[in-house]
């Protein structure tokens, strides 16, 4: 059997050591000399008796696959995405070096050896993909039923998978090294510098664009597979989130029409797949399920209608140890504690719900669990139920849901998780809802920016008006899925409340949390929010050498320091000191790679561990 075995010596670094993972086929994809990697077919002894087959190639590519399904990749995901932001505080019942380091986090005192300022598990997925994208092709030669048109598939969903993981690497660190060839061995050269992130996402769109070209059809399978394969549609939803950001970062209006341009694609193809399966139960123009039925749909059964690509797990094959863990339970226990809360902004009736009424939001009272509080040290918090429930109850009305969550009601629905339970749903990358937020969040910006360009060229004293068609187009996607979520279908939100591009951008956040709370999104809603009212940010230079021209760095955006210090309490502003400008808003370089490979610099937002005592 052609499997592929990895045989690892690791050598520990600093006070942690670099876990080997039987699932990954590279554990740093050879940015970290101190591991010695060999990849061998574990019936052969030389590696090109492995590229034989069609079979060879779909292992590689469902590996590639299952190396994102991996609790170190997930519960990045979650820290990076979630905890970040104003959405997640970390459990202080608990010890050990992973609380420590949650902690660290929380408290914006990350050092660069936090397990969390690590990368190496998503350079772990960019390997499998290369391995994939630099060797299946001999295949097509080897064995007939290797089609050229699968080999163009399988190159497209590597190509998509690969810049997801480079998305993200970009959002947290910024700047990071940009690699496109395979590690086989350790005798490869595994020294390379960072690239400026402007250069890595141009890369990745040009991939991308490549990758849509062969797409899979979403229309292809009527299966997992349909939302568990990265299809056209995930492509297009990557490239819509890239350009958002970058249009953000850049002020961009070109990048803002063109993440425009492909939200529409994502929509135009959702609801032709919904005529086609002959389908009438969405809420509105687009097919998103109604609120009593959405949260079941979504995070319990899974692979909903709506979805556009989630990590899948099954019962015998896989579990979300990033969600069981993080989210659930943090050894596994029944009902124990996890090691990360909902902050308190997502109480009953809290600060999240108070646009329209608390109690017509179905979020409101099925996004977490229990009306009782947790005690987290001198704060407070409450259960994730997001992604983490088992149960299919689909309550009759809020009130019952409400009554159940605060303990008057029904036991069925709001009893405690069971971690054998909840270690089985998805994690959802992207969805209808997400690419239709980000499209009026485009339009907005796109509206904002053409507002300043007129008053720039205005007359002294003459009156600019708000452009009100993008505006109102914009308003209207945010409506379809704030109504989606009330138990009727009475008007909450009104145009003429958010009829300025400054109110709707506000509106816009305050949904995309209500609608994305803990899905890893809202840290990265934050940053666009901060770089569209921040200039001089040059994103074709990594920090640190910035830094060594003597370039200051642009300070963050008061309003966004807000919002992320709210859950805090009394540290609030202690913590938004420590992360008052552009390189504490990514993590450091991690020390096991700063220290073996030399062209790697550090952000210069962070001293090195080894240089100063934790002070929290």
């Amino acid at each position: 059997m052609n499997t592929y075995i990895i045989y690892n010596k690791v050598k520990a670094l600093g006070r942690r050591t670099a876990a080997a993972g039987v699932a990954s086929l590279l554990l740093t994809a050879g940015l970290t000399s101190c591991v010695d990697t060999i990849i061998l077919p574990n019936d052969k002894t030389v590696e090109e008796d492995f590229w034989k087959s069609k079979s060879d190639v779909k292992m590689m590519v469902n590996g590639a696959y299952r190396s994102m399904l991996a609790e170190d990749v997930v519960a990045r995901l979650i820290v990076w995405g979630s905890l970040r932001s104003d959405e997640l505080v970390p459990a202080t019942t608990l010890s050990g070096s992973l609380p420590e380091d949650l902690n660290e986090i929380f408290l914006a005192n990350i050092q660069d050896d936090n397990v969390f300022a690590e990368w190496n598990s998503l350079y772990s997925v960019i390997n499998n993909c290369n391995l994939v994208l630099g060797d299946a092709e001999k295949v097509i030669t080897e064995d007939p039923s290797y089609t050229q048109g699968e080999y163009l598939a399988d190159c497209s969903q590597m190509l998509a998978l690969r810049s997801l993981c480079y998305f993200y690497l970009v959002r947290n660190f910024r700047d990071v090294p940009y690699i496109t060839t395979a590690y086989k061995n350790s005798s490869q050269e595994r020294n390379v510098a960072q690239m400026a992130p402007d250069s890595v996402l141009q890369h990745c769109i040009d991939d991308l664009v490549v990758a849509r070209q062969n797409a899979i059809s979403p229309l292809a399978y009527n299966n997992w597979k349909r939302v568990g394969y990265l299809t056209g549609d995930a492509i297009d939803a990557i490239l819509a989130d890239i350009y958002l950001w970058r249009g953000s970062v850049k002020h961009s209006v070109a990048d803002y029409q063109m993440a425009v341009e492909y939200c529409d694609k994502v929509i135009a193809s959702k609801q032709q797949q919904h005529a086609l399966a002959g389908a009438a139960e969405s809420t509105s123009a687009y097919p998103l399920a109604e609120g009593r039925e959405a949260f079941n749909r979504l995070y319990v059964q899974g692979n909903a209608e709506e979805s556009i690509f989630e990590l899948q797990y099954s019962s015998g094959v896989n579990t979300n140890g990033g969600v069981g863990h993080y989210y659930c339970s943090y050894d596994g226990g029944n009902g124990r504690a996890p090691y990360l809360y909902a902050s308190s902004i997502f109480g009953h009736k809290g600060t999240v719900y108070t646009t329209g009424t608390y109690s017509n939001d179905w979020r409101g009272v099925l996004n977490t669990y229990h009306g009782t509080q947790v005690v987290v040290g001198e704060l407070t918090g409450y259960r994730v139920r997001k992604n983490v429930t088992g149960s299919s109850r689909v309550y009759s009305s809020i009130a019952e849901a409400d009554g159940d969550k605060m303990g008057s009601g029904p036991t069925t629905g709001f009893a405690a998780p069971t971690y054998g339970t909840a270690s089985l749903n998805n994690f959802i990358v992207y969805r209808l809802s997400d690419i239709m937020l980000m499209k009026a969040e485009a339009l907005t910006a796109i509206a904002a920016n053409s507002l300043g360009q007129r008053q720039a060229e205005a007359a002294e004293g003459e009156t600019v008006e708000e452009d009100l068609e993008t505006l109102q187009q914009a308003f209207e996607l945010v409506e379809a899925v704030n109504t989606r979520s009330r138990e009727t279908t009475v008007e909450t939100i009104k145009f003429n409340t958010y009829n300025t591009a400054a109110k709707l951008e506000a509106l816009i956040l305050d949904e995309r949390l209500r609608e994305l709370a803990f899905e890893g999104k809202r840290w990265y809603d934050l940053l666009r929010y901060h770089y569209r009212h921040t200039d001089g940010t040059d994103y074709a230079t990594i920090l640190a050498d910035q830094a060594e021209a003597g370039k200051a760095f642009t300070p963050v955006y008061q309003e966004m320091l807000s919002l992320v210090s709210r859950k805090l309490g009394s540290k609030g502003a202690a913590v938004a000191a420590k992360i008052s400008d552009e390189t504490k808003l990514y993590m450091p370089v991690p020390l096991s790679d700063l220290s073996i490979c030399p062209l790697l610099k550090q952000n210069p937002g962070y001293a090195s561990s080894v240089d100063y005592n934790k002070n929290y």
